[in-house]
């Protein structure tokens, strides 16, 4: 017999079979067997932040540490040199198993005399790991290094000039496929850009290019930003300059890099050391140098031709006592909690190399917390597990002689026990009672099988480039969906789609471009006085200016008037709602030309066009992830917002429409803690408002219920809705169920929601999966007239446009087959779990007949 189902005949009641219950379980629960014999929920845990034990790599005195993570391998490779091998270089497998790790054997790399920055590449087309090194002569060499088993293969090393080098970094070009990689020579002169290919276990250098205006760079190190136009950063010790940290970039086309003249100061000082990521949600480079005793971070924004426009403040992460070996190896972007983290060595605490978090908010970095590596040692490197959301660290142990030793770091996330589903509760159990559970062969009638769960149709792409920054608004007069974006493969123009929903399926029109010119932090609302959507963003052509365009929908498509300016300044992160009240489209944005302050404008639409009141300050303060709503029993807006001036704290304030202007009452705190991506949606029925946002301190997403009255707003507790990291969620109401629906994308899937509003509270079922991938940032509507949701969202892998159709309901689909879902839901997204099928609106047959 293989299956229980073998075991039990199929069918009928004969196969509810009691079990004791670890927690409380509702009826109709989904529920997962342990290895006591008990059963518990099926369903998502958080994971901790955690530095796993250390093992020891090499015996040894080690250096020049550089760690890559092999995707496909699902391991790590650390590179270093051992000089009490007499300088050889080597490479090890790191192998991660839960929190730990360990090795296998290491492998020579080349012979004594090996000195100088290594760099080690995950070279994704290939699916090797790539080493960067000098080796025994001083030269500069390429290497493909194949992981078996536990084991390390090198292939032939391709060295571009027979000339001593030093100070090497490197990354992965993702659009070109190439390594790219920069080092120095000193003989020459030059810092010399490397572009390679990879082919099997062979490695071919197909260019090497000076960079142009300079000779020597130390502390060189790298990180590949994927903007409009891919290209690299890299930042280091510029003795052309004086010494300075300086900050370059440059494309690369098939093999030839091509640089842009615009290089910059990033500190005047002498730099020590250099790291540097890219932060693809704030599209922002972070770079990190070391001047005296003092290790600094910065943000560095590029604009669409790869120029350095802005730096941020310079934010101190430590100083006092002696601080370095800050390298190319000492800074990862994690990008599911939107968080750098960075290693160095710090003589001046106990615990004398560590793991920093930082996060990132308008040109500003925060220390969010940090974690030991090793209370003795002076160097560390580290690399990301984009797999298993972890972080690889080496590090030289000085407890041990200097030998290498490594750990593994999680990052706070979740983990499911689905894989041990057994059935489905036939009635409630409580914690350490006995009760039935209907396994397989079984039927569950359990009454909460699917509680007002939601179903979705087959998702439709409406753009099959890569999109960033939606916004979506239902057109109820067409009864049409409107999508707003920026549209990536097309010069980042704005450009907007309508979309048709037919029971559980939506089409789309042509794309229709709304502004010529690079159009980011889109929002877009529908006005039903004058029954049109309009659209606001800030016009990269046109200096950032706050825009603002009219569009008429007919049939599948949509034109547009003639944009207007509403803000003659740089103008970022727009929401923006309708006032029914007034008939007035209120839109709040940071003004860039205002110290980054929170402002509003009322806009009055006339024909296809619209005319605007004066902006008005509705938070003296640096502000970011704004969110609005309007409360039409009170006939207030609502607009919720990271407050930067206050230590990032999520914030609310209550809006009032007179005429053509808004004024505003008292800001409130809802979240005492740094927070980010509020979305606002309004409960007719409770009468409330509700706001969705990340909890980005604790790394978990909230919604909270707040009240209005006057001209201020109330708040009750928060609650978690997702135990770890999201991209982002949207809330929106359902007006036929009378339920509130957050849908949030994330490294792992996109899934939605069902809220129930009770007093100042929300409560909520289990989460339905409507992306099985890593899902970015989502954006969601309600369509009144299929009384349905439409998702918009985009892989995070491609980033081509999506949108899907989703049902809430609280019944079952006959005939439908039904799978266990990571959190414990059913759902008819497939899964590795078969649940089973539906025989009526209430009962699961858990045989799948087919």
């Amino acid at each position: 017999m293989s299956t229980l189902s073998e075991l039990i005949p199929s069918g009928g009641t004969q196969n509810n079979i009691e079990f004791v219950a670890q927690g409380t379980l509702a009826n109709g629960q989904t529920v997962a067997l342990r290895s006591d014999g008990k059963v518990e929920a099926v369903g998502e845990s958080a994971i901790a932040e955690n530095m796993g034990a250390i093992a020891e790599y090499a015996t040894g005195t080690v250096g020049y540490l550089s760690v890559a993570f092999n995707v496909a391998d699902g391991k790590y490779v650390f590179a270093y040199i051992d000089f009490a091998a007499s300088g050889k270089l080597y490479a090890v497998v790191g192998t991660p198993s839960g929190t730990d790790i360990t090795f296998g054997t290491p492998l020579e790399i080349s012979g004594a005399g090996s000195y100088g920055y290594l760099q080690a590449v995950y070279d994704a087309s290939a699916q090797k790991v790539v080493l960067g090194s000098n080796y025994s002569t001083g030269y500069f060499q390429i290497v493909v290094l194949t992981i078996s088993g536990t084991n390390l293969t090198k292939g032939t090393a391709a060295t571009p000039y027979s000339s001593p080098s030093s100070y090497v970094c490197g990354v992965y070009h993702e659009a070109e496929q190439k390594c790219v990689f920069i080092n120095m020579f000193s003989s020459l002169n030059n810092t010399m850009v490397h572009v390679a290919t990879v082919s099997g276990t062979s490695v071919t250098i197909n260019s090497s290019t000076a960079v142009p205006s300079e000779t020597t760079i130390h502390y060189l190190s790298a990180t590949y930003v994927n903007t409009t136009t891919p290209r690299v950063l890299f930042i280091g010790k510029s003795t052309s300059n004086s010494n300075y940290t300086r900050g370059f970039t440059f494309t690369v086309s098939g093999t030839t890099p091509t640089f842009n003249s615009n290089s910059a100061n990033l500190d005047t000082n002498t730099n020590a050391g250099s790291s540097c990521v890219y932060n693809s949600q704030a599209e922002r480079g972070i770079g990190f140098f070391v001047v005296g005793n003092t290790v600094y971070g910065i943000s560095i924004e590029m604009n669409g031709s790869g120029d350095l426009v802005s730096l941020g403040t310079k934010k101190t992460i430590s100083s006092g006592s002696p601080n370095y070996n800050l390298t190319n190896n000492s800074s990862v972007y994690d990008p599911l909690g939107y968080l750098t983290y960075v290693t160095y060595y710090s003589g001046g605490i106990t615990n004398r190399l560590q793991l920093q978090k930082i996060s990132y908010s308008s040109n500003t970095l925060t220390i969010e917390g940090e974690s030991a590596i090793s209370t003795s040692g002076t160097e560390v490197g580290i690399g990301y597990d984009s797999t298993n959301k972890q972080i690889g660290v080496s590090f030289k142990n000085g407890n041990d002689g200097d030998d290498g030793y490594g750990r593994v770091y999680t990052i706070a996330g979740t983990s499911t026990n689905v894989s041990s589903y057994i059935g489905i509760t036939n009635a409630a159990i409580s914690s350490g009672a006995t009760g039935e559970v209907a396994v397989k062969g079984g039927l569950s009638t359990g009454g909460n099988v699917l509680p007002y769960s939601l179903s979705f149709g087959t998702a439709a792409t409406f753009d099959g480039g890569t999109i960033y920054q939606r916004a979506v608004a239902f057109d109820s007069n067409s009864n049409k969906v409107v999508i707003a974006y920026r549209d990536n493969s097309n010069s980042d123009y704005g450009t907007a789609i309508v979309g048709t929903v037919s029971g559980t399926a939506i089409s789309f029109g042509s794309e229709v471009v709304f502004e010529a010119a690079d159009s980011r932090y889109t929002t877009a609302v529908f006005d039903s006085n004058s029954n049109k959507v309009v659209i606001g963003y800030s016009d990269y052509g046109n200096s950032q200016y706050g825009t603002a365009i009219v569009g008429t929908v007919s049939g599948t498509s949509i034109s547009f008037g003639t944009p207007v300016i509403y803000e003659s300044a740089p103008s970022r992160y727009q929401a923006s709602t309708f006032d029914t009240s007034s008939n007035k489209v209120v839109i709040a944005y940071q003004d860039n030309g205002n110290s980054n302050y929170g402002t509003a404008v009322v806009g009055t639409v006339s024909g296809t066009s619209v005319s605007f009141g004066s902006p008005v300050v509705y938070e003296a303060g640096d502000v970011q992830g704004q969110g609005a709503g309007f409360d039409s029993t009170n006939n207030k807006v609502v607009i919720a917002y990271r407050d930067g001036g206050n230590s990032g704290y999520g914030t609310a304030i209550v809006g009032t429409v007179s005429g053509t202007s808004i004024s505003f009452g008292t800001a409130v705190v809802y979240e005492a803690a740094n927070s980010n991506g509020a979305s606002v949606t309004y409960d007719s029925t409770a009468q409330k408002i509700v706001i969705s946002y990340t909890d980005t301190g604790a790394s978990t997403a909230n919604a909270i219920v707040g009240t209005v009255s006057g001209t201020s707003i109330s708040f009750g507790s928060p609650v978690v809705f997702s135990a770890s990291s999201i991209y982002g969620s949207s809330v929106i109401y359902d007006t036929s169920q009378n339920k509130i629906v957050i849908s949030y994308g994330s490294v792992s899937s996109g899934k939605s929601l069902v809220g129930t509003v009770n007093g100042t509270t929300i409560s909520f079922g289990t989460a339905t999966t409507f992306s099985a991938a890593a899902t970015g940032e989502v954006s969601a509507v309600y369509d009144s007239s299929t009384n349905k949701t439409v998702t918009t969202f985009a892989l995070t892998t491609g980033y081509a446009g999506k949108a899907i159709v989703g049902s809430l309901a609280n019944t079952l689909t006959i005939g439908s087959t039904y799978y266990v879902q990571d959190d414990g839901t059913l759902a008819t997204t497939s899964s590795s779990t078969k649940a089973g099928k539906a025989i009526s609106a209430t009962a699961l047959n858990l045989v799948d007949p087919t």
